[in-house]
């Protein structure tokens, strides 16, 4: 019993020490202003986020998309050419112009309007031709990549061209995925028989 009491004093006073010696550590800021979520996910005004600005912008944005705007559109090659020829070098083009061209890789998909296959067979063409002839790597890609997702086994050809063509190797090896991807999404499954994308 005696042992127990002492080493139960033991354990008092040596906690006692420790309490006494243990060093008051003080708050640690972290030097870097987006350590934590909050200054990192903070407005800036100078720098908007796309939810931010699709918000601000929602009124011209659904103007820009309607039904009757995409239409006029795509109902005239030089619209369609202007529309393209907005697309400017990396990060420049005007947000409601790039808005309006994915809505109509969009919109020409529609396997609801008898409209759409001719709607899509002038838009991708208008695509092709304008990677083919884009002045810059950025603009080549951003035209394939809208070919992605409307682009028809009809556009192939003038795909493979903008890979053979084109100096920039990241542009020739996207040009031929997109390629692939197009020629995978018109063949059919092998296991039901139907058009992936089609």
């Amino acid at each position: 019993m005696k042992s127990i009491t002492a080493f139960t004093a033991a354990v008092l006073a040596l906690a006692a020490f420790a309490e006494k010696i243990e060093p008051e550590i003080g708050e640690i800021k972290d030097r870097n202003p987006f350590a934590t979520y909050e200054a990192c996910f903070a407005p800036d005004q100078m720098a908007k986020s796309a939810a931010e600005w699709q918000k601000a912008q929602s009124a011209a944005v659904e103007k820009a998309t309607s039904k009757e705007a995409l239409a006029a559109i795509v109902g005239s090659d030089e619209a369609i050419r202007d529309l393209l020829g907005k697309v400017k070098d990396a990060y420049a083009t005007d947000p409601i112009v790039a808005t309006q061209i994915a809505a109509i890789s969009e919109l020409v998909m529609c396997t609801k309007c008898d409209k759409a296959p001719a709607c899509r067979a002038r838009w991708t063409a208008a695509l092709v031709d304008a990677a083919v002839n884009a002045p810059d790597a950025y603009r080549k890609m951003f035209f394939l990549d809208q070919l992605r997702w409307c682009g028809r086994a009809e556009d192939k050809a003038g795909i493979l061209s903008v890979a053979h063509t084109s100096s920039d190797a990241a542009v020739r090896e996207f040009a031929v995925m997109v390629m692939r991807e197009i020629s995978c999404a018109t063949r059919k499954c092998g296991s039901c028989r139907k058009p992936c994308r089609e």
